[in-house]
């Protein structure tokens, strides 16, 4: 996303045409298909900025050591942004620029939380799926042993790999959907620099890498972890960067109340830090309701805090 010190080329790009569109538009996420509809050129625009934000958006899941970097302030609050108001619009513009008739000028609303994790479950059945069948055929064409007569040992190495993964799903619990499901429902944090700045990401211990480990426990299935490391890092960004002071991270984050972004305000915190509470002390009379909760609850619960933990770090000062 950034380089130390320079945006890249494409950030530079996305705030021109993000800026430029809202300026054409005065600023109307809801009136602009109706504008595209009848302007070419606010349409191009939208078109040529679906293609910019969609290569972001995919360095996002491929070069995450790159969007580690130091990111400026002003690029997190227009992309989030573009993701909240303008991404569905500029998208049916698109559609309907592509496939004519298909896209709706009805004003888009935001999946809930749950039609979200359907749409990974289901994604992340398919790319499962895609796995297993690979498997199944690399098996069916070792069990055509007249074909291997000149490979003898192909049939043994297929065998020896399909048992392998057979043992790592059953000694571990490994459950490839899950992972898939949960990779795709982890929202990318974007670094501000001046949080960065105090937290090399070359260090051995450090909020950036703290932050990579709970994403990768919850996506592994550790979920427990996750919320330790979550909990962990709240409390460092509180401290460290709004300034709060207590005696305990109840108390730091009723001290900071007043400079807590929207996405993170104080009864958000107070849900994580009750919950991981739970995990840290094995202590089931302070229960907060994690006992209660079933797999795909609890997994909801995490994407949640995940995106509080997200509006907390993007919105220090």
């Amino acid at each position: 996303m950034s380089k130390p010190g320079k945006d890249s080329a494409e950030v530079i790009k996305f705030m021109a045409l993000f800026n430029k569109l809202k300026d054409w538009s005065d600023d109307d996420p809801e009136g602009l298909f109706d504008f595209a509809a009848g302007d070419e050129s606010v349409k191009d625009l939208c078109v040529e900025l679906v293609f910019v934000a969609h290569f972001l958006k995919m360095n996002e899941r491929r070069a995450r050591l790159v969007f580690a970097a130091p990111v400026d302030p002003a690029f997190i609050a227009s992309w989030r942004d573009y993701e909240e108001r303008y991404q569905s619009v500029v998208s049916d513009v698109w559609l309907s620029d592509m496939f004519p008739g298909l896209a709706s000028p009805e004003p888009a609303r935001v999946p809930s939380a749950d039609l979200q994790w359907e749409k990974a479950d289901a994604e992340a059945g398919e790319q499962a799926g895609g796995i297993k069948e690979a498997i199944d055929f690399a098996q069916f064409n070792a069990d055509q042993e007249y074909r291997w007569l000149d490979q003898p040992d192909f049939i043994e190495r297929v065998e020896e790999g399909i048992a392998a993964w057979e043992r790592l799903k059953q000694d571990t619990g490994f459950d490839l959907q899950g992972v898939f499901r949960r990779r795709a429902l982890v929202p990318f944090v974007l670094v501000p620099r001046q949080i960065a700045a105090k937290h090399g990401s070359a260090e051995t211990l450090s909020m950036l890498k703290n932050l990579q480990q709970a994403h990768d426990a919850f996506v592994f299935g550790a979920t427990y972890a996750a919320l330790a490391l979550m909990r962990s890092i709240m409390e460092a960004v509180l401290r460290d960067h709004y300034r709060a002071k207590g005696k305990d991270l109840s108390e730091r984050i009723r001290n900071a109340r007043g400079r807590l972004p929207p996405g993170a305000n104080e009864g958000a915190l107070h849900r994580l830090r009750k919950l991981a509470n739970v995990i840290l002390h094995l202590d089931p009379e302070k229960d907060e309701g994690l006992l209660k909760m079933d797999e795909v609850r609890l997994e909801k619960e995490i994407v949640s805090l995940l995106f509080v933990l997200r509006a907390l770090i993007e919105g220090a000062k």
